[in-house]
């Protein structure tokens, strides 16, 4: 909103109100959870840009990638992404970019770590990558590459 002023109603009825991203936020807190073992990008400030493809004829910008998180662990790579947003909006697109991230890093696991419910259940939710087609009926799921669905519950801290 670049620091204008912004507000709704006149008189006593005037509101006035605070942006901020709450999906920057998560991810920031996930930092705090996980940072000492995993590298985090700092895409706000355009630093930390990954590559998918390798540069050539100046088209440096093709293919720049911010993974929210790549352990250090460079013999059992994970990825990381943190979705501010509730397990059931996780889907096709979420799906392909954590699946380009592994691909990329040679990572074998991958998690979503999202916010849940007080109040919901949160069974770890684990997908395995298939291989095979359904067109020489030859599908199944391949046991070494896994995403994985990980609810963070707020807890109440009592002093």
């Amino acid at each position: 909103m670049q620091h204008q002023k912004h507000n709704i109603g006149f008189g006593p009825n005037h509101i006035n109100g605070i942006l901020f991203d709450g999906a920057w936020l998560w991810e920031e807190y996930i930092d705090k959870l996980i940072g000492e073992n995993f590298y985090h990008k700092k895409n706000k400030s355009g630093i930390d840009a990954q590559q998918l493809f390798s540069k050539s004829n100046n088209f440096s910008k093709i293919g720049r990638i911010y993974p929210d998180f790549i352990s250090k662990n460079s013999n059992k790579r994970i990825i990381a992404d943190a979705k501010y947003k509730p397990i059931k909006n996780i889907a096709n697109k979420d799906y392909l970019q954590v699946l380009a991230y592994m691909f990329r890093f040679n990572a074998k696991m991958g998690f979503y770590i999202y916010p849940a419910k007080n109040n919901e259940s949160v069974p770890e939710s684990k997908m395995y990558l298939n291989e095979g087609t359904t067109f020489e009926n030859n599908v199944k799921h391949k046991e070494d590459i896994i995403i994985t669905k990980l609810g963070l519950i707020n807890q109440k801290v009592r002093i």
